[in-house]
C-alpha cells in the first residue's frame, strides 16, 4: 500500500517515531517520507538542521529499526507530492490533521480520489503535554519527553 508521511523531523523525537512507525506498518516499504526543504522549514523554525542531515537521520531510524532504505522526498510546498502521487494513506498528527483535509479538499478539484486519512495522537511527556520540537528547542523537555 503507497503510504506519505512528511514532517520537518528536527529534531528527530518520539512523537515522529510513532508517525514513521505507523507508515511503516501501513505500507512497509512502500512508504515515502516527505521531509520539508530548509527553505520551508525555516519559514517555521529559525534554526533548523540541513534536509541532507534531517533526511539521513530518519533514514538511520527506519533501518536501524525496519532493516530497509525508506524512499525520502524534498517538501518543497504544503502539499508535498500527494497531489501528483494516488497514496492510499496519508498519515499526520494532530497538528498536521487540518492541512490533511485541505490535501484531500484539492485532490477533489482535480478529480482525483481522496487519501485515507489516519491520525496519529500525540506522544506525550512526562508533563502530559504533546512532545513536540518547539518544546524541545525551548528546553523545557528532551527528545523522549523528559523534563529538563
Amino acid at each position: 500500500m503507497k503510504v506519505a508521511v512528511g514532517g520537518t523531523f528536527e529534531p528527530l523525537h518520539e512523537g515522529h517515531k510513532k508517525l514513521l512507525d505507523v507508515a511503516v506498518k501501513l505500507g512497509g516499504e512502500e512508504m515515502t517520507i516527505g521531509i520539508t526543504s530548509d527553505e520551508m522549514a525555516r519559514q517555521r523554525i529559525r534554526s533548523v538542521l540541513p534536509f541532507e542531515i534531517r533526511a539521513e537521520n530518519v533514514r538511520q531510524y527506519i533501518k536501524r529499526k525496519y532493516g530497509f532504505e525508506p524512499m525520502i522526498v524534498k517538501i518543497t510546498n504544503p502539499y508535498g507530492k500527494t497531489l501528483e502521487v494516488d497514496f492510499e494513506y496519508l498519515v499526520v498528527s494532530p497538528e498536521t490533521y487540518e492541512m490533511a483535509k485541505k490535501i484531500n479538499e484539492k485532490r477533489r478539484e482535480l478529480g482525483k480520489k481522496e487519501i485515507k486519512i489516519v491520525k496519529v495522537d500525540f506522544v506525550l511527556a512526562e508533563d502530559g503535554k504533546p512532545i513536540s520540537a518547539t518544546r524541545i528547542k525551548r528546553g523545557e523537555i528532551d527528545r523522549y519527553g523528559r523534563l529538563i
